[in-house]
Order: structure tokens, then sequence, then C-alpha cells
């Protein structure tokens, strides 16, 4: 996805689905951090995401952009679960995050880049 406002809406538009399909089951700081994560990509001009339901009450989000095809991060309602999936390997790592938090140099750089 790129980041015109058409496809912003389509991010909101595909959360708001993916709430939808499980009503009451997505705890309020799980959204928080989703928001959290959107708001912080949005501003810093990087291409829009593709928002997907996790396995738990949880949200994937992934990207089309060439250095971020390998990348996903699944929202928790504290952290973050950062995956980059290669040929025989997957690396994970935790962010550390609550609403309002700031993200750490390394989370950030693990983020598609700005267009």
């Amino acid at each position: 996805m790129s980041t015109d406002i058409e496809d912003w809406a389509e991010v909101q538009r595909a959360v708001a689905e993916v709430v939808a399909a499980r009503p009451d089951e997505y705890a309020a700081s799980v959204v928080r951090n989703l928001d959290d994560l959107l708001a912080h990509i949005q501003k810093s001009n990087r291409p829009a995401p593709s928002i997907l339901p996790g396995y738990w009450p949880t949200f994937l989000v992934e990207w089309d952009a060439e250095e971020a095809k390998n990348l996903q991060i699944e929202v928790f309602e504290d952290h973050y679960e950062v995956s980059r999936f290669f040929d025989g390997r997957t690396d994970i790592w935790y962010e550390p995050h609550s609403d309002g938090d700031t993200f750490s140099d390394q989370f950030i750089a693990e983020l598609p880049n700005a267009g």
C-alpha cells in the first residue's frame, strides 16, 4: 500500500472489520496500541500497512513494500511481536509498549522506509 489518503481510509476499514468479526474480544489496550503504531507510521510518511486478525484477539500488521515484505508486527495489549521471515528461519523479538509510550530506535528501524 502507499501513503495516500485512500490507503489510510482502507486501513481504518480493515481495523473496523477485524474488530467487528470478533465483537467484545479486542481489549481496549490492544486497539490503543494499534492506534499508536498506525499514528506513528502515518505521521512518519511510511507506507500504509495491511491489517489482519491475529490468532489471539490481536492485530497483524504487514506491508507490500519491498523492504518490508518479510516483516510482520503482531499487536498485543502490552507489546508488539516483531517477526522477520527468511528462507529457513524466522527472527522474532518483542517491543514493550503501552498506550502513549515512545518507540525504540530498533523498532522504528524495522518499519518500511518513509515515502
